[in-house]
């Protein structure tokens, strides 16, 4: 089955889905910036990486149900962070990274993990508030 599973379909479908290209705008933004923001840690960058990737993942797994839908964006997160590593290289102010390349597929992983629970819930409870109102 393609598209979202069950009779119920996300009424703000097209804001969420634009909402995570804002997200993914952002890794890549974040992961090319000179200046990234420091959250105060020795492996603050460790894991925004995971965090960033898990997030990404659980964000569309909620927009797209299907599995085979799931495996295609978690592969597409996986190489978005493989690229994002390459480009980094070609500046002089980034590093490249294969430890950063695993953890963002740690972090797509168990966003995939993740999507298996009630947490693929989120949106469709976030409409569900508002359609209350």
């Amino acid at each position: 089955m393609h598209g979202n599973i069950g009779p119920q379909t996300l009424k703000f479908r097209s804001w969420w889905i634009a909402l995570g290209f804002g997200f993914v705008l952002l890794v890549v933004y974040l992961s090319l910036t000179p200046n990234p923001p420091d959250i105060g840690t020795a492996y603050s960058f460790d894991y925004g990486h995971l965090i960033a990737y898990l997030w990404l993942m659980i964000w569309f797994a909620q927009i797209h149900r299907d599995t085979r839908s799931r495996l295609i964006w978690a592969a597409a997160f996986c190489a978005l962070g493989i690229g994002l590593e390459y480009v980094q290289d070609m500046t002089d102010y980034r590093q490249f990274e294969y430890s950063d390349m695993l953890l963002d597929a740690i972090g797509v992983a168990i966003g995939f993990g993740l999507a298996q629970t009630p947490l693929q819930n989120g949106l469709r409870t976030i409409e569900s508030v508002l359609g209350t109102r």
